[in-house]
């Protein structure tokens, strides 16, 4: 773990934080003063982000940590609570795609997808409110996708029903966490200009904007400051909501 110190803070875990929305997200928050940790799988990607935010000044650590090993993500939580005595906001972000149809997935590409998209928020969420409703305070935000409101339009069923779970897992622990002051919402997006569509042919890409009525991606720090509102003390009174960042994209 590469870190900076910094005390009296507000510290934001951000899961799949080394590239593309979670480090968007990161850089969000660090730039309002919060100490931001990172965990993901790829160590050389979270060295470069860190050693960039660090050069603008901003205070944050990295962690190398497969988020579908609950064991494993418990230590890295409690590693994160042992060295800074707080975990203000968790940011479920990590995830991956399946582009399999119902006919297609096999039962080892479903696991993998709900093993990262599911099995990693439910237990990184469990591993840090154990220490948010101890302080009685916390936010909790949990990265869905249009799929899982929708269906989804090019993504997978694994998919689709995982970022669904995300919104059960929302709405479930917004309520539990409500008496302890803690704050647990999602975010939305539709199709975000990130690696994801890069590979996109010119017409692959407009027939998707075709399906986006503001005719554009929506840029992975418009969902960043979705994040930054709902981690916020401006929306402490908000809780089990799905916030949808998707350029008016919805059925």
């Amino acid at each position: 773990m590469s870190s900076t110190s910094n005390e009296n803070h507000t510290v934001a875990i951000i899961t799949g934080g080394a590239r593309g929305i979670g480090k968007a997200i990161a850089m969000k928050l660090a730039c309002k003063g919060i100490h931001t940790v990172l965990f993901d799988i790829d160590q050389q990607a979270l060295t470069i982000a860190v050693e960039e935010m660090v050069g603008l000044g901003y205070s944050a650590q990295w962690s190398v940590v497969d988020i579908s090993k609950p064991e494993e993500t418990r230590k890295a939580v409690d590693a994160v609570f042992e060295t800074h005595g707080t975990i203000d906001i968790l940011v479920n972000n990590a995830g991956i795609l399946s582009t399999a149809n119902i006919l297609e997935v096999d039962e080892n590409e479903w696991n993998r997808v709900m093993d990262i998209n599911v099995k990693g928020p439910v237990f990184m969420t469990q591993h840090v409110l154990t220490h948010m409703t101890a302080a009685k305070k916390g936010r909790i935000i949990n990265i869905s996708s249009l799929a899982g409101r929708n269906g989804g339009l090019k993504t997978g069923t694994a998919y689709s029903v995982s970022k669904a779970a995300v919104i059960g897992l929302t709405k479930r622990t917004a309520r539990f966490a409500a008496e302890f002051g803690i704050t647990v919402n999602s975010v939305a997006p539709g199709t975000a200009a990130t690696d994801m569509v890069q590979g996109f042919s010119d017409k692959q890409m407009a027939s998707l904007l075709k399906n986006i009525p503001m005719g554009r991606l929506t840029q992975p720090e418009e969902i960043a400051a979705a994040v930054e509102f709902l981690a916020s003390d401006l929306a402490c009174s908000i809780t089990g909501v799905v916030l949808d960042v998707n350029g008016g994209m919805y059925f």
